[in-house]
């Protein structure tokens, strides 16, 4: 941790402090015995990585906080082709975990790595996936 000149040189630090604590909540492994659930520590990485992606997308794109996620359609970002309404499954994601520390009934998160798909759903169920998430954000977080 550091004192900065600008917000450039603080973003040299903390996007790759987010990506590192992002990507141990995503190798840890919960006991059943203690959690309700087995798995990663979702939460905090999903809230990690969708506020990286709500702060690359203020630096790059103009607008309301919801345009930031438009960063995720751009070729030399996350190169996506997230649909509007996708965008704003997305954006709510972070709105809600970030401000309530839940999310919406109608959506989950899953940690496949063998899997390439960051958003999927069926018959208004969504998952956000965080294992190839996190993999896009790393070269993001790099540009």
């Amino acid at each position: 941790m550091a004192i900065h000149d600008s917000p450039q040189s603080m973003l040299y630090e903390s996007l790759p402090e987010m990506l590192a604590i992002a990507e141990y909540c995503l190798t840890f492994s919960k006991d059943p015995e203690i959690w309700a659930s087995p798995g990663c520590y979702g939460i905090p990485a999903a809230l990690l990585l969708l506020s990286i992606v709500d702060s690359i997308g203020s630096y790059i794109r103009d607008g309301d906080v919801f345009n930031h996620f438009a960063i995720l359609n751009d070729k030399n970002y996350y190169n996506q082709n997230f649909s509007t309404e996708d965008l704003r499954i997305l954006y709510n994601y972070r709105n809600k975990l970030s401000h309530n520390s839940s999310m919406s009934m109608c959506v989950g998160l899953k940690n496949d790595p063998s899997s390439r798909t960051i958003l999927g759903g069926i018959s208004c169920r969504y998952w956000l996936n965080l294992s190839p998430f996190f993999n896009i954000s790393v070269v993001a977080g790099n540009k």
